[in-house]
Formats: C-alpha cells, sequence, structure tokens
C-alpha cells in the first residue's frame, strides 16, 4: 500500500513537471499561495496551490496538508497531492482534476473529477471565475449585474481502510452546481452539493465545500452561498458565508443529522501579492468549534 501511495504521488508531480515545461516560458503567467489554518483538539493545516499557465490553459498542483484527532485522541497528519488542469476562454472553462492522499494509519484515498463552468455575460476578466473550481480571482465591484457564471462539477473519491490484511472501501460521488454573479457593488455565489455512496466500509476524510477544515463525516448533501464586498474599503475586501449540511447515519435527536457554519473574513490585495485571514464557526451536536485561517500568494 505505501508503495502504491508513492508511486502515485510521483505520478502526479511528474505530470505537473512536463505540462509546465511544455509551456512557452515567454507567456506564461503564475498565481500561487500558502494557506494555514488552526483548530481544535490539535487541528491544524495548510494548503499550498499554484496555477500555471500560458494562453488559455492553465496547471493548477496543489498540496493539502491537516492534522486532526481519532476518536482516540492520537493525532495523525495526512497529506493530499492534487493536479487540475483547465482550458480557460472568456465564454467558459472545462477542467480535470486527479489526485490522492497516501496511506496513514491504514487509511488511503483517490479521486478524480471534471467541472465546466460558462460566462453568461463574460467579460475581460474570463479567466477567473466568480464560483465553482475556477473562482482563484479576487471580486471585483461594478454597476448593475456586470456578469453571471453559472456550471457543474463531479468529483469520485475511493476512500480505503486497511483492516488487518483486507482493503475496505467506500465510494463517495459529489455533484455540483454552482453560480457566481456581479451584482452593483456585491460579489455573490451559491452552491449545492449532493453526495451518493457504493459500499460504505471506510472511514471516509475530506472537505466539504465551504469548510476550510477537514472532517470524518459523510456529507448527504451541503448548500453554501457567499457574498463579498469590494471596494467598500481601498485594497481590502471583506466577505462572509454559510453552509449548511446535512449528514447520513445522523440522528436528530442528538443534533448529529446536520450542521451550520459561519464564515467571516477579508483579503487584502496589492496587485502582486495578496493576503487573507478569515474566522469560521461550526456548529455541530450542540457544540461549537472554531478555526482561524491565515495565507498569502503572489501573482505575475
Amino acid at each position: 500500500m505505501h508503495n502504491k501511495g508513492r508511486k502515485m504521488k510521483k505520478n502526479i508531480i511528474a505530470a505537473a513537471l512536463v505540462a509546465v515545461l511544455g509551456l512557452n516560458a515567454s507567456a506564461l503567467y503564475f498565481d500561487g499561495g500558502l494557506t494555514g489554518i488552526t483548530g481544535p483538539d490539535s487541528y491544524s493545516g495548510y494548503k499550498l496551490n499554484l496555477v500555471i499557465g500560458e494562453g488559455d490553459l492553465a496547471f493548477e498542483p496543489s498540496i493539502t496538508s491537516v492534522r486532526l484527532e481519532n476518536n482516540a485522541g492520537d493525532a495523525s497528519t495526512y497529506r493530499t497531492y492534487g493536479l487540475r488542469g483547465a482550458w480557460e476562454s472568456d465564454k467558459y472553462t472545462i477542467g480535470g482534476e486527479a489526485g490522492m492522499t497516501p496511506e496513514v494509519e491504514g487509511y488511503d484515498n483517490k479521486y478524480v473529477g471534471g467541472d465546466i463552468t460558462i460566462s453568461l455575460s463574460p467579460t475581460s476578466d474570463g479567466k477567473s471565475r466568480l464560483a465553482g473550481p475556477g473562482s482563484r480571482g479576487m471580486a471585483r465591484g461594478g454597476t448593475g449585474i456586470t456578469r453571471v457564471d453559472v456550471g457543474a462539477a463531479l468529483k469520485h473519491t475511493m476512500h480505503t481502510q486497511e483492516v488487518g490484511t483486507t482493503d475496505r472501501e467506500t465510494s463517495q460521488t459529489a455533484a455540483t452546481l454552482f453560480a457566481g454573479a456581479n451584482v452593483l457593488m456585491l460579489n455573490v455565489s451559491a452552491s449545492f452539493t449532493g453526495y451518493s455512496y457504493g459500499d460504505e466500509d471506510a472511514s471516509t476524510l475530506g472537505f466539504v465545500p465551504g469548510h476550510s477544515f477537514a472532517n470524518r463525516a459523510m456529507p448527504r448533501s451541503s448548500v453554501n452561498a457567499r457574498l463579498d464586498l469590494p471596494s467598500t474599503i481601498p485594497m481590502i475586501t471583506p466577505f462572509v458565508s454559510y453552509t449548511g449540511t446535512k449528514y447520513k447515519g445522523g440522528s436528530s435527536a442528538l443534533e448529529t443529522d446536520s450542521s451550520s457554519t459561519y464564515l467571516l473574513g477579508a483579503y487584502v490585495d496589492l496587485s502582486m501579492v495578496v493576503a487573507n485571514i478569515s474566522y469560521q464557526i461550526f456548529n455541530y451536536a450542540d457544540d461549537t468549534e472554531s478555526f482561524v485561517s491565515i495565507g498569502a500568494g503572489v501573482k505575475f
């Protein structure tokens, strides 16, 4: 299992290097950032993501690391290596992704996915979408409804848990619909994700859209809404977000069948340098937990 994980990781890194080296260096653009997070019960993590592109073609390698406790109170670190490729025109974006989490404490996962975004009113900022996997761009204000982006994404993850000499598996498919718009001086976006499962013999680990943290729960559906307020303060854009999630196997009596999450934050855009900070509140099972994220990035 460990050898297969290392081989998969090397394949993803090699694919990213081959893709980048094949581009015209004089026409490249670059966007990258590092965000760290801390939370309760020894939770910590970071995400390093890069966007390297030329013309309409972009490649996005990423590393996500999370450290969290299991039911026995022991903490383990899980790292996910991913690569997304996308064709980004002014009117649409088509992307595909793949990645894996190497085995830790008998658990590993692998995933593949795809997405499409259509700009109903494309502008010169067409490569940065307002919602979905391509929404890496900073928020911008305007007058009236200056832009609308809509799209869909599909992601299939195979979770594997080693129990003795047997590998148990849980297959998980997430289907997402999303939309975003510039409305007056605001950016608004929303998404709905529905989950389906095959065999449910292994534990899961992943991120719900709108959550800055990972957990082991099995979501049934999730709704996220976000509001960015650009131009309210020079160079600073505050944002707020709400995520409501329903879970499989939960109990309404114990309040473990759903959760509510609230996000407050802001980012500073200094043209080539971007910094952000956010505070997220997670309400679940009559308990409240808080997470703080701080990040910075460059683009040129």
